[in-house]
């Protein structure tokens, strides 16, 4: 499944590494960083994946999983009182009308 994410591995990897603390003070910030330092086609490729995510019938617990294991996500939304599913969505809608 992993294989069909491409984008968005890229986007939580890269972006949400373990350290991205040090690079942003909070998750939105991450995601302003990455709509301005990347190309609007891989933009729209990350919400289109995105959105294919959103769209399957995934547990919470197996989205969480997903995202922080398979994707490489190392950002817990859980620490600004959100769940996985909630702060994608946030995420989707920021990836889907960049400023």
């Amino acid at each position: 499944m992993i294989d069909q994410f491409s984008n968005l591995t890229q986007f939580f990897s890269s972006y949400f590494h373990q350290d991205w603390p040090l690079e942003a003070e909070t998750a939105s910030d991450v995601v302003n960083n990455y709509l301005s330092s990347e190309p609007p086609e891989s933009i729209e490729a990350a919400s289109q994946e995105l959105s294919q995510l959103l769209e399957m019938p995934i547990a919470p617990a197996d989205l969480e999983t997903f995202i922080f294991d398979e994707l490489g996500c190392y950002y817990d939304p859980k620490s600004d009182n959100q769940t996985v599913r909630e702060w994608l969505e946030s995420v989707q809608k920021s990836l889907h009308n960049p400023r």
